[in-house]
């Protein structure tokens, strides 16, 4: 088959930034809207942790979507999951207590995930070598954007009538751009011709077939892409869910200056991603993801352990802008797989094995703060954990800029 012509990979790389700067706005409101729904459903702190908890367990749920990606192809299981995050979100505004919130959330969550997890695929494998990194980074900066897009609308919708539901009504306006750019969407070139060669597995085959992810072709790729999105997760959800809370209960921030920082933070966090798309495409994959790595383990330790506000605010504006993390391990983990495994690979090493990180991580600080006295000073040693993937970055992950993905597949 041609490669794709310009015009079309714009409309693709519009398309997917689209649906993904929405996947970053749900993932933002449930919370914004949490406090609402507390009051609203009579429902306790702890059990709303638990909620947010067992929501979560359907990032750990995509493995499943992700994995069919493999089998069905990369645009039936994109456009639905599309559709289905969608629906699901607008379901949660009619939600009439905590458990069938809950239940539409985690399908959402589950389908939101297989959203962004198929979309760097598509990218990945549609877009030239010299913008490859560059779109996929481009595409989680649109997730970034999203959030900020949930944050500014939150005060003018959350006083109306209907209050925490129109959050999640103004979800389903992804629906109209859905209409028109889904039947435009084609099946990627290099999966067309991957299915050409082989003949389609039956499902429980395919999931049999998993397994071959850890054979001893792939097995240090799979050990390099679970370590390094077993990383991200786990210091990613350490700095985001903790900061509130440390802020406020150990270095007595009030509200203004909470909102002050957040809204700093996220603003300028845009440079982090928008300087990461060039750095993979010129200075190499290895060389940026060490960088971001080290980076963001030393500004997060910076900023848990600081008294000065200043010094806080400053550090935390850093981590978050190595947020940019995500892209740059989604770069990675999508190059190093050939393309008959690499929605199989992706749902394993992020999906099934990575994203417990983010699950463990929590409770790891929790455990640590009893321990030290401080969530601070238990969220600055957990920061520290991208720094122990730096040797499976430089001695495991092989260097893949500038490379089509036939020459690294070989």
């Amino acid at each position: 088959m041609p490669a794709p012509d310009r015009r079309y990979l714009l409309h693709l790389l519009f398309f997917v930034c689209f649906a993904t700067l929405f996947e970053g706005y749900d993932l933002l409101i449930v919370n914004l809207a949490l406090p609402f729904i507390g009051e609203e459903f009579s429902v306790s702190s702890e059990t709303l942790g638990t909620a947010v908890g067992v929501i979560n367990i359907g990032t750990i749920a995509a493995f499943i979507p992700v994995r069919l990606a493999d089998r069905y192809g990369r645009r039936s299981v994109f456009l639905t999951a599309i559709f289905a995050y969608t629906l699901f979100t607008i379901l949660s505004a009619f939600s009439v207590g905590l458990y069938d919130f809950v239940a539409y959330q985690f399908v959402a969550r589950m389908f939101m995930v297989t959203e962004i997890g198929i979309g760097a695929i598509i990218l990945t494998e549609e877009m030239p070598a010299r913008w490859r990194g560059a779109a996929v980074t481009l595409m989680f900066a649109l997730s970034l954007l999203g959030g900020a897009l949930g944050s500014v609308i939150f005060p003018f919708l959350v006083d109306t009538e209907l209050g925490w539901r129109a959050l999640y009504l103004v979800g389903g306006a992804l629906f109209p751009v859905l209409l028109v750019y889904g039947p435009r969407l084609r099946e990627t070139r290099r999966h067309v011709e991957e299915r050409a060669r082989v003949v389609p597995e039956s499902i429980l085959a395919a999931l049999k077939a998993t397994r071959v992810v850890f054979s001893k072709r792939y097995r240090r790729r799979a050990l390099a892409g679970t370590a390094i999105w077993f990383t991200v997760n786990a210091w990613s959800s350490a700095c985001l869910f903790f900061f509130a809370y440390y802020v406020t209960n150990e270095r007595s921030w009030d509200r203004t200056t909470l909102s002050y920082a957040l809204t700093l933070g996220y603003g300028l966090a845009v440079v982090g991603y928008a300087t990461a798309g060039p750095m993979l495409d010129l200075g190499g994959r290895k060389f940026t993801a060490a960088l971001y790595f080290s980076v963001g383990a030393l500004s997060a330790y910076l900023c848990f352990t600081a008294e000065s506000s200043v010094v806080i605010t400053a550090a935390y504006v850093v981590v978050l802008g190595m947020h940019a993390l995500w892209p740059i391990a989604a770069t990675i983990t999508s190059e190093i797989f050939p393309t008959a495994i690499r929605g199989t690979a992706n749902a394993v090493v992020n999906n099934l094995l990575g994203r417990s990180g983010m699950a463990l991580a929590p409770a790891i600080v929790g455990v640590l703060s009893t321990r030290l006295g401080s969530v601070g000073d238990a969220v600055a040693w957990v920061s520290l954990l991208p720094l122990l993937c730096l040797p499976v970055i430089l001695l495991l992950v092989a260097e893949t800029r500038g490379k089509e993905l036939e020459e690294i597949d070989r």
